[in-house]
């Protein structure tokens, strides 16, 4: 697409904005030699772009009903077969709708989207149809992935099937209840402050984000690249592990994708814990929003393992308080200028981009009227401290979190696995609308204090359900070195057979 061609009057404005009153004084000569410059632009449609994803013809698919859906778990189903044989033969597939799935609408939580449609599957949608699962469907998500809690997608709040008008966790919102509810076997999820693990918690099933870079992030909208991970949701952590086992592994295109080690993670699942050494993170209990029955459910599940063989010890990672910290930092400037004003995808990286959606994106840049309190939040956040500072906040907490990376692998010197509550609390009300962007925003974020430092600091991080209290799930999260998801998968296993 050719780049409209600037007038003289078009240069003198932009000089003017940027401060160049050379330019201004020249602006016949700069109009000239910048017209010059766009036939670069022209040229690029010259070179084939070399297909990297598998495409697909548009998808037959429908939008359920209220009746059909009554948790707003699913943003379209459909049916895409899968290979006849393999390790996920017959497993029904929800794929949450910011991961790529070629012939399927993508919304990602959004009405800016609206009527965008894929034309190419992300690289873990592609491996799961290898491997024999069948597509039934998009996930809802919450808006651009930026809430833990079930209540900004476009489409409406998505309700926990445990107690309607609860949230069920987000950003994976729709992948989690899509399980409770037995709709699908399996789902994706995207976790880049806890979307796996949040909704996991609160809907009672399994989230795994996997070590920063296990699994290829090709064809999923971005928040961040410095915390995006896609991992796998199911009901049991055997099936967690089988379905890592098909997800993992280098694809040759995403650039996170350095010295990784692919595991086996079905191996050792059922060896138990004995001799394995359990250290509970002081720090993520007790809380500012913490439930002490949360607390005392996840530090009974944590001592059964005692009965089986473990060492289980309290252990003190101070800078786990301010992990949180760091990771807003981060992303107030990194989701602002990825996600809301650079059309989806930062610069610089040897990545896919999939420009049928950043030209979408786009050509809808100045529809923000449906942007939720908590995006609004960050924008404007993100905006400020840009004028007020540029990104040196940015760069200084990218830089500490290798301080905070540290003391928890120090930690994991002499522990196998750490241990906090996944959420520090069960789920919470949906947010009533009147009751102002106050209290949406706290619904976005309260719950995220324990997940969002290993984003950051990449490690290993698994929820499993260990209980409930006043009937509503309660999740473990298990933490683990990088690239020990085999280690998560035993220890969860035993807390699940416990």
């Amino acid at each position: 697409m050719s780049v409209p061609r600037p007038s003289t009057a078009d240069i003198s404005a932009l000089a003017t904005e940027l401060g160049y009153t050379a330019v201004v004084d020249d602006a016949e000569q700069y109009t000239a030699m910048i017209t010059g410059m766009l036939g670069v632009y022209d040229a690029l449609d010259a070179v084939p772009e070399t297909p990297v994803l598998t495409g697909r013809a548009p998808v037959a698919h429908t939008i359920p009903s209220e009746v059909e859906d009554p948790h707003n778990a699913w943003a379209v189903r459909a049916s895409i077969p899968g290979a006849a044989n393999g390790p996920l033969a017959g497993v029904r597939l929800g794929v949450k709708d910011s991961i790529m799935v070629a012939g399927l609408p993508m919304a990602n939580g959004t009405d800016v989207l609206a009527g965008y449609v894929p034309t190419a599957d992300a690289t873990v949608v592609t491996r799961a149809l290898a491997a024999g699962a069948e597509v039934v469907g998009k996930t809802t998500n919450e808006y651009f992935c930026m809430s833990g809690g079930s209540h900004t997608a476009a489409s409406g709040p998505v309700h926990n099937p445990h107690r309607r008008g609860t949230s069920s966790g987000g950003s994976s919102s729709g992948s989690a209840v899509a399980l409770v509810t037995g709709d699908a076997d399996m789902t994706l999820g995207a976790d880049q402050a806890g979307s796996i693990r949040m909704p996991a918690s609160w809907s009672g099933i399994v989230g795994l984000k996997p070590t920063y870079g296990l699994v290829p992030y090709t064809g999923i909208a971005p928040l961040e690249g410095f915390f995006d991970h896609v991992g796998p949701m199911t009901r049991t952590v055997t099936d967690n592990a089988r379905f890592l086992t098909v997800l993992a592994g280098s694809d040759g295109i995403d650039p996170r994708q350095r010295d990784i080690h692919v595991g086996n993670y079905l191996a050792t699942i059922e060896d138990g814990v004995s001799g394995l050494r359990i250290g509970v993170l002081q720090e993520g209990f007790g809380g500012p929003n913490a439930e002490a029955g949360v607390d005392q459910a996840v530090r009974a599940a944590t001592e059964s393992l005692r009965d089986r063989g473990a060492v289980v010890e309290d252990v003190s990672v101070p800078l786990h308080h301010l992990g949180g910290a760091l990771w807003t930092a981060i992303a107030i400037e990194g989701m602002a200028e990825t996600a809301l004003r650079n059309q989806g995808f930062a610069f610089g990286r040897p990545d896919h981009y999939p420009v049928d959606m950043m030209e979408h994106l786009f050509d809808r840049r100045a529809d923000v009227d449906g942007r939720p309190a908590n995006v609004l939040l960050f924008t404007l956040v993100g905006h400020y401290v840009n004028a007020q500072q540029g990104r040196l906040n940015y760069a200084k907490a990218v830089n500490r979190t290798r301080t905070l990376r540290a003391a928890y692998d120090q930690a994991l010197q002499s522990y196998d696995v750490l241990v906090t509550p996944t959420t520090p609390q069960t789920a919470r009300p949906l947010p009533d609308p009147a009751a102002g962007p106050g209290a949406s925003i706290q619904a976005a974020i309260e719950m995220s204090a324990n997940t969002t430092p290993f984003n950051i600091t990449h490690h290993p991080a698994l929820s499993v359900p260990c209980g409930t209290v006043d009937g509503l799930p309660v999740g473990l999260q298990l933490i683990g070195r990088h690239f020990d998801e085999a280690v998560l998968y035993r220890v969860g296993r035993a807390l699940e057979t416990a």
